[in-house]
Formats: C-alpha cells, sequence, structure tokens
C-alpha cells in the first residue's frame, strides 16, 4: 500500500482558525446564494439606523473592550487582566463601583457577555430607532429627534445601567452580564420572538469564538478542584439586570402603546432564565462549599414569567366564569415586579455599607502598597461576617481557607486562591494592582505527606522582587507506619521539615529530611531519599513513610 505524504503546514499557519472561519462562510454563503426572496431587510433596516448599522452597540462595545485592554492592563496578555481593584467592593471604593461592570476576569468572560451584547443590544436599538417613529415627526426638529443624540443615548443608558447593576449587585461583582441581562429583558419584552432566535444565536456565536480562542483542547486525567459553573454566576446581579430591562422595556412598550403576545414574551423569558441558568438558586457555606435549591429556583422562574407577562401586556380581560379581570391587574402585576426589583437591589445595601476591610485576617501577610496578603485556615469569611443577618445568623457564620486579600482603603476581604486549589497546585500567584501598575505575590504551598495520613506542609508568599515570608505552618503528623514499636512523625521546623521516631511516647531521635540520595537515622530507623520519595529502614523492613507535595519552595 502506497502512503501518499501530506503536506505539512507550519506552525505559524493558523490552521483551525482558517478551517472554523472556512466552514462558516462557506455556511453563509449557501444560505445566501438560495435565499432568492427579496424581502428589503437592508432597506428596512436603513429606515430604523444610520446606513443600517447599530452605532450605538458599536460605541458601548469598544468602550467595554478599551476598559479590558487599557484600564485593565489586558493588552499585553488578553488572558491575563487584573482584576481584584475593578471589583464593586463597597461604595466608599467609588473606583470599583464605576468600572465594575464594565470589566472583566478572564478573556472567556469578556467574550461571552460582547457575544450577548452583540446579539441583544441592536434588538433593542432597533426598537428605539435613530430616527423619529412617530407619524408627522421631522428629524433634526429637536434633539430627540437627532439621530446622532439618539445614537449616543444608547451607551449613555448603558453606563447607566451599569452603575446600577453594579450599586447593587451582592458580592464584589466583575463583568457586563448585568448590562446584557437589561438587553435581553428589554429586547425580550419589545421583540419577543426576535429575542427567542438571538437566544439561540448567541450559543451558535459563542461556539464559534471559543473554536477561534480555543481551537484544540488536550485533557489529561489528574485530580482537579472543581467549582460547579453556578456558583461562579451572579445570580442577583443577573436577576436585577433582567428585570431592570424588562421595566425599561415596559416603559417604552406603554409609551409607544404596542403590547407584545403575551405567549412570545412567557416562551421567551423563560427560554432565557433556563439557558442562562436563573433558576440556579444558591447560598455558599464556606470552603468552596455551595448548596443549590433547584426545585425553588425552578418554580420562581415559572411564576416570574406569569408576573412579568401580566405587567408587560396590554389590555386583556382573562376569561374565567364567574370572574372578571381588567387592566388592574396588570398595574398590581408591575407593581409587584417594581418591588421585587426594590428588594433584590437592596439586599445588597447592608454588604455595600459594611466596613468589612476592618475584619481579622491572618497572619503574618506581605504587604504591597495598600493590600495585605495572607493565608489562613477555617477562619471566619471577613466580607460574608461582617453583615448579621436576623433569624438566620448560621447562614452568614462562615468560615474560609485559603489566600486571602485584604485592603482597608479599598474595602476589600476576599480569599482569592481556596486552600483546595493551592493544595492542587502546589502554586499560585496573586495579581494586584491599581490603575496604572500591578504588583505579583506568588504564593508556594510545599511538604511532604505521611504515609497513612494528611501532609504537613508550609505555605510561603513572595512579591515579586521581594524575599519570601512564611505564612502557615500545619501541625506535625504522624505516619501510619510502625517500624520496630516506633513510630514515625513528620514535623515542620524553622528550616524545613524532622522526622522524629518515639516509642511509648518517649522520643528515641530526630532527623532532618535527607537531601537527594542521601540517608539520616533517627531511633535506629535510617530515612533514605529516593525522588520525591523517603523510604525507612529498620531491621530487615523498608517500607514508604513520606512523598513529597506541592512544589519546591520560591
Amino acid at each position: 500500500m502506497v502512503q501518499v505524504p501530506l503536506p505539512v503546514v507550519p506552525s505559524w499557519v493558523p490552521f483551525r482558525t482558517f478551517t472554523v472561519l472556512g466552514a462558516v462562510t462557506l455556511s453563509l454563503l449557501v444560505v445566501l446564494l438560495t435565499d432568492d426572496s427579496d424581502d428589503g431587510s437592508l432597506a428596512h433596516l436603513r429606515r430604523r439606523l444610520v446606513l443600517g448599522v447599530p452605532w450605538g452597540t458599536v460605541i458601548s462595545i469598544l468602550g467595554v473592550l478599551c476598559v479590558y485592554l487599557f484600564v485593565q492592563g489586558a493588552f499585553d496578555d488578553l488572558r491575563d487582566p487584573l482584576v481584584i481593584p475593578f471589583r464593586s467592593w463597597s461604595y466608599f471604593y467609588p473606583l470599583g463601583m464605576l468600572t465594575a461592570a464594565f470589566s472583566h476576569a478572564s478573556l472567556g468572560h469578556i467574550t461571552g457577555n460582547l457575544v450577548g451584547t452583540a446579539m441583544f443590544a441592536p434588538i433593542v436599538e432597533y426598537a428605539w430607532g435613530h430616527y423619529p417613529q412617530r407619524r408627522g415627526t421631522q428629524t433634526f426638529t429637536s434633539p430627540l429627534t437627532n439621530p446622532i443624540v439618539r445614537i449616543l443615548l444608547v451607551p449613555f443608558v448603558v453606563f447607566f445601567v451599569g452603575l446600577f447593576t453594579a450599586a447593587f449587585a451582592l458580592g464584589p461583582v466583575i463583568g457586563f452580564s448585568g448590562v446584557v441581562f437589561a438587553f435581553a429583558g428589554f429586547a425580550i419584552v419589545n421583540r419577543p420572538l426576535t429575542a427567542v432566535l438571538a437566544i439561540l444565536a448567541d450559543r451558535v456565536l459563542g461556539l464559534v469564538i471559543t473554536a477561534i480562542q480555543n481551537p484544540r483542547v488536550v485533557t489529561v486525567p489528574r485530580p482537579r478542584v472543581i467549582t460547579p459553573w453556578w456558583a461562579n454566576v451572579a445570580i442577583q446581579g443577573h436577576a436585577i439586570g433582567i428585570l431592570s430591562g424588562i421595566l425599561l422595556g415596559f416603559a417604552f412598550v406603554y409609551y409607544r402603546d404596542r403590547w407584545p403576545d403575551p405567549k412570545r414574551v412567557w416562551f421567551g423569558l423563560l427560554a432565557f432564565a433556563t439557558i442562562q441558568g436563573l433558576w440556579a438558586l444558591f447560598v455558599p457555606q464556606g470552603n468552596g462549599r455551595f448548596v443549590m435549591f433547584r426545585w425553588a429556583g425552578t418554580a420562581l422562574v415559572f411564576v416570574l414569567a406569569a408576573v412579568i407577562v401580566l405587567a408587560t401586556t396590554g389590555e386583556y380581560d382573562i376569561d374565567i366564569p364567574e370572574f372578571e379581570f381588567s387592566s388592574a391587574l396588570r398595574t398590581t402585576a408591575l407593581v409587584v415586579v417594581v418591588v421585587l426589583t426594590a428588594a433584590i437591589a437592596g439586599s445588597a445595601i447592608p454588604y455595600n455599607v459594611a466596613q468589612f476591610a476592618n475584619a481579622d485576617a491572618p497572619g503574618p501577610n506581605v504587604e504591597v502598597r495598600d493590600y495585605a496578603v495572607s493565608y489562613g485556615e477555617n477562619v471566619p469569611d471577613g466580607y460574608v461576617n461582617s453583615i448579621s443577618v436576623p433569624l438566620v445568623d448560621d447562614l452568614t457564620d462562615i468560615n474560609t481557607s485559603g489566600v486571602i486579600v485584604t485592603s482597608d482603603r479599598r474595602q476589600i476581604w476576599q480569599t482569592v486562591v481556596l486552600e483546595s486549589q493551592l493544595k492542587n497546585r502546589g502554586f499560585a500567584t496573586v495579581e494586584l494592582g491599581g490603575v496604572g501598575w500591578e504588583r505579583d505575590v506568588h504564593v508556594n504551598r510545599s511538604g511532604w505527606k505521611p504515609t497513612g495520613n494528611d501532609s504537613v506542609y508550609k505555605v510561603y508568599l513572595r512579591p515579586t522582587g521581594a524575599d519570601r515570608t512564611l505564612a502557615f505552618t500545619s501541625e506535625s503528623r504522624r505516619a501510619g507506619v510502625v517500624l520496630g514499636g516506633r513510630n514515625v512523625t513528620l514535623t515542620p521546623v524553622e528550616r524545613g521539615f524532622r522526622f522524629r521516631v518515639s516509642m511509648a511516647n518517649r522520643t528515641l531521635g530526630t532527623a532532618p529530611i535527607p537531601g537527594y540520595g542521601r540517608t539520616t537515622s533517627a531511633g535506629q530507623i535510617n530515612f533514605t531519599r529516593n525522588g520525591s520519595q523517603i523510604l525507612a529502614s529498620y531491621d530487615r523492613t523498608r517500607v514508604e513513610i513520606a512523598k513529597r507535595t506541592g512544589t519546591p519552595n520560591i
């Protein structure tokens, strides 16, 4: 059998990206060439939008990109933005409140939000229009009939909706998703069928962009710390975003007196809430543990969909024998939506005015300007525990373990790396900074795991360009192996680790961890190091007594 050599593609050629883009282009061309209908879509767009382009959406997207690239410093590395100083920590930290809604935690984060913006914002802008829609009204006769003013009103409203979602989001949130959900809520009320199509298009476009960003994924079996996706979602922030969009959408349809089909609104809301996980109600229990109430979230989504349909549709009478309903029901439903929005938003106020930055943090720590970085295990969470909730104090009595960042000036108290994550990887990097500056703190966990017991370890912190600081030392632990009636305990000391050999609670001797290929002795037991493994020998018995964990000291 003759083998035909395949052409070798140079590594610098983005072959996989070109393949994805080529397939997408080919698929679109097939649709366009086989569609012989003449529906005048472009002309219709031009009647509503200047040159048929949603310029307000374009400006909003460019603004968010600029924040990511230049304020967060992702211009040098798109996958590594500065995050901590741009979260909405507190009303006493204006920078975070101003930037949180327009900043992002990663390239995937901003990509997802901008894809959602590209799908839903044009629907909102089309409904608004760049030209006056009332019959008999002429363009340029007043500020609100000026297309340039109407275009600029879109990013203007986006900015204030972003500030609203950041100011009333529960927790130190970051991201444009609250505004995206507001776009979606407005679109569902005004153009429900188009919004449903946008929900599906959002997933398709997201797939294409993900395939371009990560064209080839290789996975290998290894232990990982997995946090469920819903535990990383700001459900409360998303809820006030979509409810705000729904209320703005109601104001617009009321002003235009063009009411949507209730069935379409109902289905659009359920489809969006289901796909975007608005049903995932959860509470944290500390140390990376969360509890989700799927049953309650699912029921709540259906109830809210019914209430919103009643609030956002036109004059109606519900035909039920012996009962008559009028538009008063719509008013009641609208009041429920307004009260619910205010209640959800108001739940964030106590945390945003709390002085939680003064909460005790474990020590010792390293300082980088106004930041302090430390490590602790099973310590009270200074953020969650800063508020006492009557009757449910146990829900806010939460402990945490891991690398903790605090700042009195910025009102920060956050566990940025969980203890389980550091244990799994052995190292982490905490990025600190502000507008125009950044400095890293390197975290290292290294130690030994005695056979049959948990690890004995130390955690070190080292700011870039500075000496390391010992932040945490674990307790001693005894190996599960007994040699000649002798117990072996691994103990952390000032410099490294030592073995302590004992019998009947009496110490027979101690010895340091031997160097590579070397042997030390204590209590008639020889300890030989073989790479990351230490073997213990007594008489004619030889067993593994300890194994290296973590990474070498930084």
